[in-house]
């Protein structure tokens, strides 16, 4: 109830009792407007005042008059006039207990929560009736300073009873909305205008939420509510709650269908929100919070835009909430102040993030000195618009529009972009073929399929890895089937020969590219140029632009260079002395088996290493972190075009940034009792690796690699990301290759065997030795020989290796002794699935 109906409800009220009796019909019909269920809650309060104050007469004369409207109208009977004196003085007695606890705990749920969940009996339409007329009275009769008190409390009853879970959802709406109105007439707009904005906008989120009356009317009076609140709550004074409010004003826009509203509103609150991205918010969980609103906010966007036929701008708006992830996490404290930028912009960005913080403290102490005056915060939002406008300078990420997406593909090349919303999830089909994207809908139950299928998947790989492994083909064939991904792919241009998948959320754990098509065929199989991957469409353009600038002639192969085999390493992973070719775009530097446990990595790294001149491997005991950060190490590390990581890999899902690359000297049995617990990622029940002694995500976001072309993750779990956290979803390792100037890079989904994967990885570096550097073509080729080959075959194979020493293939022939000739040992998905190409 807004202040200026309530006032109207008023100046009703006062005219019929004072009007000649007999005239009273006519005053209503001439009111129509205002005979509505709040005005009558409004003669019940009015009535309650008139019997404290002696006039019983004129209190039933109103009553009389509620009752014969209620019949009218057609309106539920009122409540706490029919309950008995004794039910009345239970619902008061719990009222006076509740809003008591509220007090002493300054609203604290773990105190209110429990006493509201033992009274479930007294949370109805009585007590929300109750709580409005003893309110009222209270308010009233007290001084001014005892009124704001009661008010503020109970506004913070109001919130803890729309947010809890028990009792009747409908009736403890009622009582919030009851709590809320009443405020308003103490937190006038005038006199304290924050407190009478923010009632306002708690106001209406109750009002969209609220489950009685007519929904048109109450989305009409939460839009109200929440225009009000924005009227005090300008970008200017107030951004962080300008944003919130124009959020819950566009989710109502939405709900009554009024989309173009909507459309607008979003729109100034994404405005809103990017302002503020640059700025430190302090604490995991608030940080969490935060990002799941402002990730929301952007879905919400999407959705009005396919709403009213914006698709390319839908595309855009997905771009922009994933950019701006990205953005928050490179420029969180932990990072920014090391990452590979120019002093200068280090400085600038330091400063002003400084001068941020002082202009917050000075405006929070005013505000503490005058706390119903709003104070000039002017000077704030300049330092903002000049922090946005560094970061997005310094890292270069302005919004992706749709038409430069559309203009980097070829004609034989599409983007399929998963999305997920609230009740379904769509697929985006990008191609030159049309100008407009193709937009594939589930229904709600496939989504309800999706997560049951995932949670079922995720459950059975870290519970039971090997009844995972040997039924994930039957596994992918259900999620197939969940996808649709037959009538997505009908959607696809016949012309495209290649295809770019951009997952979304738990999608990206999952190897699409080796979803089945049909008994024998994979998806890889329907494009013939290769499948790979992207966090999205603007790191895409990142590695296209970087992928550019890089050589596109083929590997030499050994055989035609006259290339040596390797000869011993020298410490510290000094170059090779070598003849034979040489290029400037075939520098490889490798880590090689670090941890020493890893039987056949180095059979992998030293055949692979076999084409690249100059050469710098890291072998066991040398590839330490030290080592990576002296010189000249560092600058051959750093200056590399082809980097290959053959070692174990882990993701932290608690903390993405500490994700890592396992490296030589880092695992410890017992850590010191006064050593900083982050530091340290738990391996095995006695085993903990120290995360200073790893290439971690954190370090791979500081790194610097203007030359590098393919970055190979040849370790378990590499392309994992917290799939089931919206602000992270693709936050990982890949993501940050690619932020330090990676073109491509091939990573892992799952623990992958040393095995199977070092056979593949030789064979991955074959296909690049014989194509033009297109590295998805490279892999898909090699997972698709690998799946199909026998065991014969891949003898034959082996013989004709001129890379590899007799030593080296009698160790491979010797595992492969464990199959028929005819047998295809790695035919099943988890021995070549894992392993994606993302980026160019």
């Amino acid at each position: 109830m807004n202040e200026q109906r309530q006032q109207a409800y008023l100046d009703l009220i006062e005219r019929l009792l004072n009007c000649p009796s007999g005239e009273e019909p006519e005053i209503l019909q001439a009111n129509l407007d205002l005979l509505d269920a709040e005005f009558l809650l409004m003669l019940e309060a009015v009535a309650e005042m008139k019997v404290q104050q002696g006039n019983e007469n004129t209190a039933n004369l109103l009553r009389n008059l509620a009752n014969r409207l209620r019949e009218a109208l057609n309106l539920p009977s009122p409540t706490a006039g029919n309950i008995s004196e004794e039910e009345l003085q239970a619902h008061l007695q719990f009222l006076g207990k509740v809003l008591q606890a509220t007090a002493e705990s300054n609203g604290d749920a773990q105190v209110v929560y429990p006493l509201l969940a033992n009274n479930t009996q007294y949370l109805n339409l009585n007590l929300a009736e109750l709580l409005r007329l003893w309110a009222t009275n209270k308010l009233a009769e007290v001084e001014t300073d005892v009124a704001q008190f009661f008010a503020a409390v109970i506004v913070e009853f109001s919130n803890l009873i729309q947010q809890f879970p028990l009792g009747d959802k409908a009736s403890n709406m009622e009582i919030a909305i009851a709590g809320y109105e009443v405020v308003l007439t103490v937190f006038t707009r005038d006199a304290f205008p924050q407190d009478w904005a923010s009632t306002q906008n708690n106001l209406g989120n109750a009002y969209s939420d609220r489950i009685l009356g007519e929904k048109a009317q109450n989305l009409e009076m939460a839009i109200a509510s929440f225009s009000a609140a924005l009227s005090v709550l300008t970008r200017d004074a107030f951004p962080q709650n300008h944003a919130d409010t124009l959020f819950n004003l566009g989710i109502t826009y939405q709900d009554a269908q009024r989309f173009t509203d909507a459309y607008t509103t979003f729109k100034s609150a994404i405005e809103t929100a990017e302002l503020l991205r640059g700025e430190i918010v302090s604490g995991e969980e608030s940080k969490r919070k935060q990002a799941e609103e402002w990730n929301a906010l952007y879905r919400c966007m999407v959705e009005v835009c396919l709403e009213l036929k914006k698709s390319t701008e839908a595309i855009e708006y997905i771009e922009r909430s994933k950019t701006r992830n990205l953005v928050e996490l490179l420029f969180s404290p932990e990072l920014y102040s090391k990452l590979a930028i120019p002093e200068e912009f280090k400085n600038q960005l330091q400063q002003l993030q400084q001068d941020i913080e002082k202009e917050k403290h000075r405006i929070e102490q005013a505000e503490k000195s005058n706390p119903h005056d709003i104070v000039n915060r002017h000077q704030l939002n300049q330092l903002r618009q000049k922090g946005e406008q560094l970061i997005t300078r310094i890292i270069g990420l302005n919004p992706i529009r749709y038409d430069e997406i559309y203009n980097l593909l070829d004609r034989e090349t599409a983007i399929i972009q998963f999305y997920i919303f609230g009740n379904c999830f769509r697929a985006f089909i990008i191609t030159r073929h049309k100008e407009q994207p193709e937009i594939w809908q589930s229904e709600p139950q496939d989504l309800e399929k999706l997560w049951d299928w995932i949670v079922e998947y995720l459950q059975l790989y870290y519970g039971d890895k090997k009844h995972w492994r040997f039924s994930l083909n039957d596994q992918l064939s259900k999620l197939a089937e969940i996808l649709h991904i037959q009538e997505i792919l009908s959607l696809v241009s016949p012309q495209c020969k290649k295809v770019i998948l951009i997952p979304n959320l738990y999608l990206h754990l999952l190897p699409l590219h080796a979803l089945p098509l049909s008994s024998e065929e994979y998806l890889i199989d329907k494009f013939p140029n290769g499948v790979s991957y992207a966090p999205s469409c603007q790191l895409w353009r990142v590695t296209q632009n970087k992928a550019k600038t890089s050589s596109h002639t083929k590997l030499p192969h050994p055989a035609l260079t006259g290339t040596p085999l390797l000869s011993k390493e020298r410490g510290g992973g000094e170059v090779l002395n070598t003849t034979g070719y040489d290029s400037p775009f075939r520098h490889l530097f490798a880590i090689q088996n670090p941890t020493k446990d890893l039987d056949f990595t180095d059979i992998e790294v030293e055949t692979i290493a076999a084409a690249f001149h100059p050469r710098h491997i890291l072998k066991k005991n040398e590839a330490t972190a030290a080592a990576l950060a002296e010189p000249p190490t560092a600058e051959n590390f750093r200056n590399a075009n082809w980097l290959h990581f053959s070692c174990h890999g882990y993701f932290n899902f608690d903390s993405p940034e500490k994700s890592a690359l396992q490296l030589a000297a880092s695992e410890i049995s017992r850590r010191r009792e006064d050593a900083e617990t982050s530091r340290y990622l738990r391996i095995s029940r006695d085993t903990e690796i120290d995360l200073e002694n790893c290439l971690t995500l954190k370090d791979i976001f500081q790194l610097s690699l203007p030359n590098c072309r393919l970055v190979t993750l040849s370790a378990c779990e590499t392309g994992l990301v917290d799939g089931l956290n919206i602000s992270d979803e693709y936050i990982g390792l890949p993501s940050g290759f690619i932020c330090a100037g990676a073109a491509s890079i091939v990573s892992a989904l799952w623990a992958v065997d040393d095995f199977s994967t070092a056979l593949l990885m030789i064979k991955f570096y074959e296909n690049l030795q014989t194509v033009t550097q297109n590295v998805p073509f490279a892999l898909n080729s090699a997972q698709q020989w690998f799946r199909r080959v026998t065991q014969r075959e891949l003898l034959q194979w082996l013989d004709g290796k001129t890379d590899m020493n007799a030593q080296q293939k009698q160790k491979v022939k010797e595992r492969l002794e464990n199959y028929k000739p005819e047998e295809r040992p790695f035919k099943q998905p988890a021995f070549w699935a894992a392993f994606c190409a993302v980026g160019e």
